[in-house]
């Protein structure tokens, strides 16, 4: 089993909790803190139900702040605790995952895709 290393949480403290919603109408997941968009991460499911991780954009006023930690971080957990697998594209999933090896299990096997 891969070693646990803790996601640090953003280093900007927000009025309102941040909350993370699925939105498979616009194939995206998003970041929200109140009634303000954070940022979104954008993907496709193939036919075998993989989830494809398209991109990660966090907006530019909190940008280089830990949201995007926070946002790939719920999504990974929230697509893991629903017995989905992803195929990272996006660059900074990429990264992440070798960074926090705890998420490779995630990770679609090429058996899946």
């Amino acid at each position: 089993m891969a070693d646990n290393v803790e996601v640090p949480p953003p280093t900007l403290e927000l009025g309102e909790p941040l909350r993370l919603f699925d939105n498979p109408v616009r194939d995206r997941y998003e970041l929200w803190s109140g009634d303000e968009l954070i940022g979104v991460e954008g993907y496709e499911v193939t036919d075998h139900g993989d989830v494809i991780l398209l991109h990660t954009v966090v907006m530019e006023k909190f940008g280089r702040q830990g949201f995007a930690r926070a946002l790939v971080s719920g999504v990974l957990d929230d697509l893991g605790a629903r017995n989905r697998h992803v195929i990272p594209v996006c660059t900074y999933v990429r990264s992440f995952i070798t960074r926090f090896p705890q998420y490779q299990g995630v990770v679609a096997s090429a058996a899946h895709t």
